[in-house]
C-alpha cells in the first residue's frame, strides 16, 4: 500500500501484529469461547476476527491519516461520539452472514465480500451452527493457526488487510446506525491508504510488539466489538424492544436501532434490530400455536 515518506501504513502494522500474536490470540479465543457462558451468536466471529479486534484496539490512541496516491495526507477522526461512530466498525458474524446470503449485498460472485472482507472471509450461520461446530472448525494445534486465515465478520468502511478506504461504499453501508459518518468518510477519502506517522509507528511497535501481555479484548474500552462471555445480546435486545414498542414498531428501523442502543448500551445495527423483531414475532406465533 502507498503512503508518503515519514508515514507507515496500517497494513504494515497489521502484518507485524498478526505474525507476532496470531497463535497466542487464537489460543486465547479458544479458551474464552469454550466457557460455559459463551453465546455463539454474540461472539465476535472467528479466532482471527478476535485477533483483528485486539489489533484495532491497540490503535485507539494513535493519530490515523488518510494518504492519497498523490502524497496528500489528511488526519482522520476515527472515533466520534464515545465510540458510536467508528471508522473500524464491523458487523457481527450473524449480520455478515445475512449480507453474504443476499446476492444484492454480496455482489456478483461475492465481489463485495472479497472487497471488504478479503479472500479470507467465510460466512458463518450462527443461527444454525453450534458451539461444537465452531470448536470442530477451529480447535486445532498451535501449528494449525499458521494455515489459511479465516474471518466471519465484514467491515463497513475499510478493506481488511489492505487498510484502504473503499472508493465506493458497500451495499450494507445502509445498516450502519450513524449514517452521517461512515458514508461521508468513504465519499471524502475513498481510495486512500490508512497510515500513521513513522515516529508513532515506532513507538507502537515498542509498546505493542514487545509487550509481555496484551490486555484481554473484553477489558478494552475504546473498541466495542461483540463481547465474550456476557449475557445473551439477542435476549437483551428483545427485552428492550418489548419495553420500547409494546404495541409494535412505530418508527423507522434506524430510529429503532438507535433507541435500542441507548436502552441496552450495546452496539448493534439495523439488521440486529430487525432480527430481534423477527424472533419476537416467531416466539409469539409459537405461543399462540
Amino acid at each position: 500500500m502507498f503512503c508518503p515518506a515519514g508515514y507507515v501504513t496500517l497494513t504494515e502494522l497489521w502484518k507485524d501484529f498478526f505474525a507476532t500474536y496470531r497463535v497466542t490470540l487464537n489460543r486465547t479465543a479458544m479458551e474464552s469461547y469454550g466457557r460455559s457462558d459463551f453465546e455463539l451468536a454474540d461472539a465476535c466471529g472467528s479466532p482471527d476476527d478476535y485477533c483483528e479486534d485486539v489489533f484495532l484496539s491497540t490503535l485507539a490512541d494513535l493519530p490515523v491519516f488518510a494518504a492519497k496516491a498523490d502524497g496528500h495526507v489528511t488526519h482522520l477522526e476515527t472515533v466520534l461520539d464515545e465510540g458510536r461512530s467508528n471508522l473500524f466498525a464491523k458487523m457481527s458474524a450473524f449480520e455478515s452472514f445475512l449480507v453474504a446470503s443476499d446476492p444484492k449485498e454480496a455482489g456478483l460472485d461475492g465481489f463485495w465480500l472479497r472487497r471488504l472482507g478479503s479472500d479470507h472471509f467465510e460466512a458463518w450461520d450462527v443461527s444454525t451452527r453450534t458451539l461444537d461446530d465452531w470448536k470442530l472448525r477451529f480447535n486445532g494445534t498451535d501449528s494449525d493457526a499458521s494455515k489459511r486465515p479465516c474471518f466471519h465478520t465484514l467491515p463497513f468502511a475499510f478493506e481488511r488487510g489492505r487498510y484502504l478506504v473503499p472508493d465506493e461504499a458497500p451495499p450494507w453501508i445502509c445498516d450502519v446506525i450513524d449514517e452521517h459518518y461512515l458514508p461521508r468518510m468513504i465519499t471524502a477519502f475513498g481510495g486512500c491508504a490508512l497510515c500513521v506517522e513513522a515516529k508513532a509507528a515506532n513507538k507502537w511497535r515498542e509498546r505493542v510488539l514487545t509487550a509481555s501481555q496484551l490486555p484481554r479484548l473484553d477489558d478494552q474500552t475504546e473498541m466495542k466489538p461483540s463481547s465474550i462471555g456476557r449475557p445473551n445480546k439477542t435476549n437483551a435486545i428483545k427485552e428492550a424492544y418489548q419495553r420500547l414498542f409494546p404495541d409494535g414498531r412505530n418508527k423507522t428501523w434506524k430510529e429503532v436501532a438507535r433507541l435500542l442502543e441507548k436502552e441496552t448500551g450495546l452496539s448493534l445495527s439495523v439488521k440486529t434490530a430487525q432480527r430481534a423483531n423477527d424472533e419476537l414475532s416467531h416466539d409469539k406465533d409459537k405461543t399462540q400455536g
